[in-house]
């Protein structure tokens, strides 16, 4: 039967209205169960005829209601009509379809158990009340209600008393979250990553907090976008943390259990990357209120320093360079004509071409390339990269002079770094120290402070980064360089009989960017280590070799952020991009660079 359908048949009988106020096993009082059993009691005990023959999907069975709906809530607006009445909404469903049918004089009466499974707040007591003045039969089990005017206030007293009750209940709830909000603890779930095992326990979670850890560490990178970091998440097995789904209106309708919904961890994407990276909570955070301030209910998962590069890196253009779900090419998003655009991959009679979609003017007069093309041209740089015996013996002849005037250039730079790294030590101490001293005078707010405790960390940790850059004496660093070269003497050999993946292994190595135009390498830019062996000059001018020299001694700056990096390392791992002219310097007028320049440590 559907509601159209009710006619006069039940104009006689009642409806029995049950609603439950807690799912807490340990408060049956209020329980579905033993309301409708004391509801049927009393309708016998009174000879009250039930309408026993209504039955509606989401409504009632039996003539008998139940819902699962706050009674305490309430809409705050009122809408006034140009006829002078007053409405407002009510937000329980199945009560609004009772108070119809009621009106529409359909039903006879209803059965509550008390005043406080009829209504917790004002606006529903009035309709309550109104119901009985239009003649309705509105029964209570636990009360009963004089037809006069103390019958009238008694009803009005258990209803104020009813939505004062909920309203305590409110007050204690978010007293306690306030206290609780005082001592730092973490009063929300944790995002993934972490465990909920209470407000002042968020465990780390042993499956998922590697995961997210490593997609912080990639980010930093900035070769990866968000949503390709989502891709790869899911790949490695990363899901949300259990939740269950919300319930349906016919399910909220039919009173299903919300226990009865099982857990699903569904699996991540890019909004879950997206909302995880600018999240404080993973450096030891907790909101309160508006701020950030330090929990006492987790640890941090990852350090400081690599948080704050992630949110520097969120707020420039994210490309990635990275793809999950490509196909495998070998010179993928390495080859780029002059306008800045990639070359992309495509077969063609079984041959792979690379096709670039210039930009308007650009001057590329030949926008495609065979892969054979880009092999020939990565094959002519290696087979140069490493020392002809007459540039070694030229090096080592003239060393001996040139790296005295190293090593002292280089103790001045080591002494003028640990005078910097001594100031700004002192600067992050004062600040530290007198943190309460500059919040109470007003000089600087909380945000403030720990803008400039951000920006002398990072600067500290530039300062500390080129201290070990100098830490290595001049004749090692010569000798690494000398040791690379031999390393890399047959790099072009094997790069011509290597596999396609090992190809794109050793293309990443050497370089990060090929630059074509008509077909024809036109610059690229080099990795550390191969950039210091590229730029040298097959000129055997001796004046021209000097003035090389002087510029290079006083325009680059030395040492090398892969020094400390292990020989191991170097083939795994990324440097830092640095330009390569693709010129050529004298093996004399380039020893200072290459000792200041050298690649990872053997």
């Amino acid at each position: 039967m559907e509601l159209k359908d009710i006619g006069d048949q039940f104009k006689d009988s009642y409806l029995i209205y049950n609603r439950r106020s807690t799912d807490d096993a340990e408060n049956q009082r209020n329980s579905l169960v033993y309301q409708r059993q004391r509801n049927i009691d009393y309708a016998e005990r009174e000879k009250l005829p039930l309408a026993k023959n209504l039955t509606i999907a989401g409504f009632c069975t039996n003539g008998v209601i139940d819902e699962s709906h706050s009674a305490f809530k309430q809409e705050v607006e009122l809408i006034i009509t140009p006829e002078g009445s007053i409405q407002h909404k009510i937000l329980r469903p199945k009560f609004l379809t009772l108070i119809s049918l009621l009106q529409a004089r359909k039903i006879k009466g209803v059965i509550f158990l008390c005043m406080d499974r009829a209504s917790r707040n004002d606006q529903d007591l009035n309709v309550v009340t109104k119901l009985g003045d239009m003649g309705c039969d509105v029964r209570f089990v636990d009360a009963s209600y004089e037809k006069n005017s103390s019958g009238k206030l008694h009803r009005r007293m258990d209803g104020v008393f009813a939505a004062h009750f909920s309203e305590v209940i409110s007050e204690k709830v978010k007293n306690a979250q306030k206290k609780l909000r005082g001592e730092r603890r973490c009063i929300y779930a944790a995002p993934v990553g972490y465990l909920d095992k209470g407000s002042n326990n968020k465990p780390l979670d042993p499956e998922r907090a590697p995961i997210v850890k490593r997609i912080f560490e990639l980010y930093a990178t900035g070769n990866w976008s968000i949503r390709q970091l989502g891709k790869w998440a899911r790949d490695q097995g990363l899901t949300k943390k259990p939740c269950r789904r919300k319930r349906t209106k016919e399910e909220i309708a039919n009173n299903v259990d919300v226990a009865s919904i099982p857990k699903i961890a569904r699996p991540v994407d890019h909004k879950t990357i997206e909302y995880m990276l600018p999240n404080p909570f993973y450096i030891g955070k907790i909101k309160i209120g508006k701020n950030y301030e330090d929990s006492i209910a987790h640890q941090a998962l990852i350090d400081r320093s690599l948080f704050f590069t992630v949110q520097d890196t969120l707020k420039k253009k994210r490309v990635s360079v990275y793809y999950i779900d490509k196909d495998f090419h070998t010179y993928r998003e390495i080859a780029h004509c002059t306008c800045g655009r990639a070359y992309s991959p495509y077969i063609q009679k079984g041959i792979i071409y690379y096709r670039c979609r210039c930009k308007e003017g650009c001057d590329n007069g030949d926008q495609n390339l065979n892969e054979s093309e880009i092999t020939a041209a990565i094959q002519t740089i290696l087979n140069k990269v490493h020392f002809t015996e007459e540039e070694k013996a030229e090096i080592e002849r003239d060393a001996k002079g040139e790296l005295a005037k190293i090593s002292e250039h280089r103790d001045k730079t080591l002494d003028d770094l640990h005078a910097k790294q001594r100031t700004i030590l002192a600067d992050i101490d004062y600040i530290v120290q007198n943190k309460i001293t500059l919040l109470r005078t007003g000089s600087m707010d909380a945000e403030g402070i720990m803008q400039e405790q951000r920006r002398l960390e990072d600067k500290l940790a530039l300062v500390n980064k080129d201290i070990t850059v100098y830490a290595e004496s001049a004749p090692e660093m010569l000798k690494y360089v000398l040791t690379f070269s031999e390393l890399v003497r047959d790099a072009g050999l094997h790069f011509e009989h290597a596999l396609d993946n090992e190809k794109r292994e050793i293309a990443t190595l050497a370089f990060t960017e090929l630059v074509f135009k008509d077909r024809q390498l036109v610059s690229y830019e080099a990795q550390d280590g191969f950039k210091a062996l590229l730029q040298r000059k097959a000129d055997t001018d001796s004046k021209k070799s000097e003035h090389t020299w002087d510029n290079l001694s006083q325009n680059q700056p030395p040492g090398s952020s892969g020094r400390t990096r292990t020989y191991n390392q170097l083939l795994t791992l990324r440097p830092n991009v640095t330009k390569g002219s693709g010129l050529y310097h004298h093996p004399r007028g380039v020893l200072r660079y290459l000792v200041s320049t050298a690649p990872p440590r053997l």
